[in-house]
């Protein structure tokens, strides 16, 4: 694994190989996502027309905000890597993308925790757990929302590139 990052450091210069391969990737898991996506909405709904439970409505509607969060994320994401590839990384347009990728990302976390409260699944809540399976875990509204933090801080540093960029760039 190291040899092949090594090859492609060594073969492409600039490394826009990499950001080009991520665009492409993203492009991939856009198309496959709204697939996805509307294809549990369209089975979800025709369960929901049967059960009309005022909680599988709620669940329902959590479940529409956070995958359209989701792909959003995805859109945002790939409009980051796309300006990587025109190597114009520091914009005002990449800041706002950082933000709203934040923004989603905490809207995900409040789905994810505001279904633990309507399907009772606090009663069974497993931190973590190991099985044959794997690791498990039911924060997963923690993940996302440390996450948000996160990119939220990365937006504030891009915005500060940014203003330090457009200074040295009237200095000059």
């Amino acid at each position: 694994m190291l040899n092949f990052s090594i090859a492609i450091t060594m073969n492409d210069k600039d490394n826009s190989g990499i950001p080009q391969f991520l665009k492409i990737s993203l492009d991939i898991m856009i198309v496959l996502g709204i697939l996805v996506f509307l294809w549990a909405v369209f089975t979800s709904f025709s369960g929901l027309l049967q059960f009309k439970s005022l909680k599988l409505i709620i669940t329902f509607i959590l479940f529409l905000a956070g995958g359209l969060s989701l792909l959003a994320m995805l859109y945002y994401l790939r409009r980051i890597i796309g300006s990587l590839v025109q190597k114009t990384p520091f914009t005002w347009s990449n800041v706002k993308s950082l933000r709203m990728i934040a923004l989603f990302c905490l809207v995900i976390s409040i789905c994810y925790g505001a279904n633990i409260f309507i399907n009772k699944q606090y009663i069974a809540l497993t931190i973590v757990s190991i099985d044959k399976y794997g690791i498990h875990t039911d924060l997963e509204f923690l993940i996302f929302f440390f996450a948000a933090c996160f990119i939220f801080v990365l937006s504030q540093v891009f915005k500060q590139a940014v203003e330090f960029k457009e200074e040295n760039d009237l200095t000059i």
